[in-house]
Parts: C-alpha cells; structure tokens; sequence
C-alpha cells in the first residue's frame, strides 16, 4: 500500500472514531479495504499519538477514550513541471 493510501486510510480512520460510527471491525476493515491485522495496526499508531482508542461492543464502534484527538492532515501535489 502506497504512502499515500495509508495516510488516507488513518485520516478516515480518525474521523470515523471522532464522529463515533465506525461500525463493528468486520465493517470498518470492509470499509477501508484493510485486512483485521492492517486495522490493527493503523489504530496502534494513532494511539501511539497519545490518545486511546477503545471499542464498544453496545455502540458497535470505536470511540476515544479520552480527551486527546488527532488531526491528519496531507496533501499530494505533483512535483513535475
């Protein structure tokens, strides 16, 4: 997966887990055309950030267990002249 993608995936990731409708893992991974392992690991990095992401199993999502949110921003810009 290119750098690109990932960075894609994460800020996707983040908003869904802010807005609290991630669905159960099984939609989210569906979601993000990620693997269980993949998703995995893309919530082991934003955690890795300081903030905690939990999952409900009442609410079927993933939410933040504290205060700490983070914002993902990028953009692709052609270098080519």
């Amino acid at each position: 997966m290119n750098q690109a993608k990932i960075l894609q995936n994460l800020a996707t990731l983040e908003k869904l887990v802010r807005q609290e409708c991630t669905g159960t893992p099984e939609q989210l991974m569906k979601r993000l055309s990620i693997s269980r392992s993949t998703l995995t690991r893309r919530i082991d990095e934003l955690n890795s950030h300081g903030v905690e992401i939990k999952y409900s199993r009442t609410r079927n999502t993933y939410y933040y267990n504290n205060d700490e949110v983070v914002d993902i921003l990028f953009s692709i810009k052609s270098t080519a002249e």
